[in-house]
């Protein structure tokens, strides 16, 4: 069985008009961080441990991705970032790229909206089209080899998003 963990970077700062920042640049804010350890205990609790993070290499993503691997116990010197999960993806070339990666069989991958959730519902029959800043999914594939993974085969598992785990 395959397992995609699906993750949407935490809470960022805005561009400002006439900033010299640009998008790609955009760091998280502190509730971005204090999000991203509201998921990584859920996920701990969960037993939900990637054996691979992919990351766009977008600053935010980065920044995420790390700050949920330091708190899951992963290897941050292991993170794959990858430009083409920030610059857009079909889901056909997300499945030809994750095909080199069969030693894996649960893969987190860190990216942007609206991306992270029409891939997360073409793969799926889950309803996404709500995905808030560091929310999270699972969705589980019948499959050997993630060559055998099919659009709209998958299984979502769960979804969990910061905001359900406040208190008012």
């Amino acid at each position: 069985m395959k397992r995609l963990i699906f993750v949407r970077h935490a809470k960022t700062e805005q561009l400002d008009y006439g900033s010299t920042k640009t998008d790609y640049q955009r760091e998280l804010k502190p509730r971005g961080f204090k999000d991203s350890e509201i998921i990584s205990e859920k996920l701990i609790k969960m037993n939900a441990f990637p054996d691979y993070i992919l990351s766009s290499s977008a600053k935010r993503a980065k920044q995420t991705a790390k700050h949920i691997a330091k708190h899951i116990d992963f290897d941050t010197e292991q993170i794959d970032y990858q430009r083409f999960i920030y610059d857009g993806y079909t889901t056909t070339e997300f499945l030809t790229f994750l095909e080199k990666f069969n030693q894996h069989e649960t893969i987190m991958v860190v990216g942007h909206n609206p991306e992270i959730a029409m891939i997360a519902m073409n793969l799926s029959d889950g309803d996404y089209y709500h995905f808030p800043t560091c929310a999270a999914t699972a969705i589980t594939f019948d499959a050997e080899n993630w060559s055998d993974v099919n659009a709209r085969e998958g299984k979502p598992e769960w979804f969990i998003y910061p905001s359900m785990f406040k208190q008012d």
